[in-house]
């Protein structure tokens, strides 16, 4: 990933500091709230952090509240009419009745404008828009894209996000930037090159980063404090993985000196980096596989190929560290992105994503509501848009939630969320995996926490499954659920499951 011995680099002052007051941007030599001198001492200090959390082999403890969090993902631009912080803002009511505990956005950061399309991604060339504007494609960290508004804006959104009881995450793009990025400034060997001098990209035509570079790695690191200074709770880092481990190492260390209970979210799945920079993970190999069942059933109709890679799901995630918790998802922007027109709620009915959420929100993990999925949003979304600002193809249709099938998604959000709150086993408890309905589309699990169990299924299919758990789980065919649809339970404990169903029942 890097590139050789880096030469010549540039000293760099600092990023500009806001005055929270006014939402102004004061000037470089300001100093920031909160912020961290970055000087011999505190590297000395970080390097000592860093070999204690390495012989102890794990990072701090994850926050507490993070056990049982509700993640909401918002996509600036397809979240409200006019796609800004201050529309968003107006929402933020709506985002905590769904019982969401973080809101997580995507990049609201000035995107690269640059028109050569060499520097453009397949897909950012696919939609069809013949637009620059790509969020994932950025020029400035620390400046808000003036399609999304001000900085005074911005801070009016954390500040009711906050007052709301809620916690505000941010996507951070580490891996690459824009061809126009401002990291050009910083220093001459802050973007990889190739043997002939010319920019390397990356296989999404981006430029790549050169973690070599102290400076870039010293800009970045200032970037994560300049959010943190303005109100971000946690970081959720695009393709984290492929940023070397020791740059987020260096950039925890003082990141948690300065706000301890900050969360870090990896996008990727080398379990290495949760034992010392990481809280958590996108869970791919376990979301992954659910979700084109539930857009397009089994695969060929059989589902040997789901069962394996559900198998091979659980035999990953036994790798992490003990206490980790994996993000997991029905959706997301890359799913809903490679969709199209194919996005479960326009294909299925709502029970559909119903049972799939049963199994989101109720399993190990931390729960992800994307974007509308609440109101079961049936539009073909996008992250990227046009120059013209025109999303009537991408953003949420907010009439679902008038409409029957999104007055039941939002209910059944409610409920799943009411129900992860209140009982400490889907926060804490172990999680025993039932896979005798595997083939058949069929996610099962029993939750252990003292004497408590509470055992959950979900069919992800259009077709009715029966199947006996195994390892001694029997439940009582007249005892009523904690949550169930379509669901019942024969004499000799085997479970049926009509079509989309699901239950959540004690044992």
């Amino acid at each position: 990933m890097t590139t050789g011995k880096v030469r010549n680099e540039k000293p760099y002052a600092g990023n500009p500091h806001v005055r929270f007051d006014e939402g102004e941007v004061a000037p470089a030599a300001t100093p920031r709230r909160g912020a961290l001198l970055y000087s011999m001492r505190t590297l000395m200090m970080i390097a000592a952090w860093l070999m204690a959390m390495t012989a102890a082999g794990a990072s701090r403890p994850m926050p507490e509240y993070l056990k049982s969090a509700v993640i909401y993902q918002i996509v600036l631009h397809n979240f409200t009419q006019t796609g800004t912080f201050k529309a968003a803002t107006a929402m933020l009511d709506h985002v905590r009745s769904t019982g969401a505990d973080v809101v997580y956005l995507t990049p609201f950061v000035e995107m690269d404008r640059d028109m050569d399309k060499r520097y453009w991604s397949p897909r950012q060339k696919k939609s069809g828009f013949d637009s620059p504007l790509n969020p994932y494609r950025i020029r400035d960290y620390n400046k808000i894209d003036p399609i999304y508004g001000t900085d005074k804006d911005f801070n009016a959104f954390c500040a009711k996000v906050h007052a709301l009881g809620m916690k505000v995450y941010l996507d951070l793009v580490y891996y690459h930037c824009g061809p126009g990025s401002v990291l050009k400034d910083v220093a001459p060997a802050a973007l990889q090159r190739n043997p002939d001098g010319t920019i390397k990209l990356n296989e999404y035509n981006f430029p790549l980063i050169n973690y070599e570079s102290k400076a870039a790695r010293k800009y970045l690191i200032d970037s994560m404090l300049h959010w943190i200074g303005r109100g971000a709770d946690g970081f959720r880092c695009d393709v984290g993985y492929k940023v070397p481990l020791d740059f987020w190492e260096e950039a925890t260390a003082v990141c948690w000196k300065v706000k301890p209970d900050l969360v870090m979210i990896d996008e990727g799945s080398p379990t290495e980096y949760l034992k010392t920079a990481f809280d958590s993970c996108y869970n791919f190999t376990w979301c992954r596989p659910l979700h084109p069942v539930l857009v397009n059933g089994l695969p060929g109709g059989n589902g040997t190929k789901f069962a394996n890679a559900m198998a091979w799901a659980r035999k990953y995630e036994a790798t992490a560290p003990e206490n980790s918790r994996f993000f997991c998802y029905a959706d997301c922007h890359d799913t809903v992105l490679g969709d199209g027109s194919r996005r479960f709620d326009r294909r299925n009915p709502v029970e559909a994503g119903n049972a799939a959420f049963v199994l989101v929100f109720l399993r190990r993990g931390i729960a992800v509501v994307y974007n509308g999925n609440e109101i079961a949003d049936n539009a073909v979304g996008s992250i990227f848009m046009p120059n013209d600002r025109r999303m009537d193809r991408t953003r949420i249709n907010w009439a679902r939630a008038l409409q029957p099938v999104g007055m039941r998604r939002l209910a059944h959000i409610r409920a799943l969320a009411k129900l992860r709150h209140e009982n400490p086993v889907f926060a804490d408890g172990t999680q025993e995996w039932i896979t005798e309905g595997d083939s058949q589309g069929a996610l099962a699990f029993v939750r252990r926490l003292g004497d408590k169990a509470v055992f959950v299924a979900g069919n992800l299919t259009s077709k009715p499954v029966a199947f006996k758990p195994g390892n001694g789980v029997a439940l009582d065919a007249v005892q009523k659920p904690m949550m169930a649809d379509r669901f019942k339970v024969d004499a000799d404990g085997t479970v049926r499951l009509d079509p989309y169903g699901f239950v959540v029942q004690e044992l």
